[in-house]
């Protein structure tokens, strides 16, 4: 059953993001979602002016292959926000981006033997990404396999 947020809960939560938590840190102290925290400061006024500053932060972390989600954890602003602003600059669109360099970081973490889990944690992908990405790499690598050892 949801619970209703008080005018003592909306002021916990507006004097903690005046103390600079994130709304996931708001949201794990105060013990509710982390949605119902962001719509409920939004709603009263506690929203983010993008900045070309912020934009700049937002664009250089999409182009290093952050997903939209990631970004605004990363800056402490809604997904939605993201995705709007990303779109106007050209880098929206379904699906996360995976660059070279993103690839190739995939590539090094697998051969130091990190979990696919482990590797979407740390590069800010979903797993099924990164699963994507790197078991396309890993049939590849059974194919040529088989070539050299005549099994095709």
């Amino acid at each position: 059953m949801p619970r209703k947020v008080t005018e003592e809960v909306l002021e916990r939560m507006q004097k903690l993001k005046g103390e600079g938590l994130t709304y996931r840190e708001i949201a794990d102290k105060i013990g509710l979602s982390l949605p119902t925290v962001a719509k409920h400061l939004k709603r009263n006024g506690k929203r983010t002016n993008i900045t070309s500053e912020i934009l700049k932060k937002m664009t250089d972390l999409r182009k290093r292959g952050f997903t939209y989600e990631g970004i605004a954890e990363e800056l402490d602003i809604s997904s939605r926000t993201v995705a709007d602003h990303m779109r106007r600059v050209g880098l929206g669109g379904k699906g996360e981006k995976v660059t070279g360099e993103v690839m190739e970081r995939m590539r090094n973490l697998r051969k130091a033997g990190v979990c696919k889990k482990e590797i979407a944690e740390k590069l800010n992908l979903s797993y099924k990404t990164v699963l994507d990405h790197l078991k396309g790499e890993e049939l590849g690598l059974a194919v040529k396999l088989k070539r050299k050892l005549g099994l095709t």
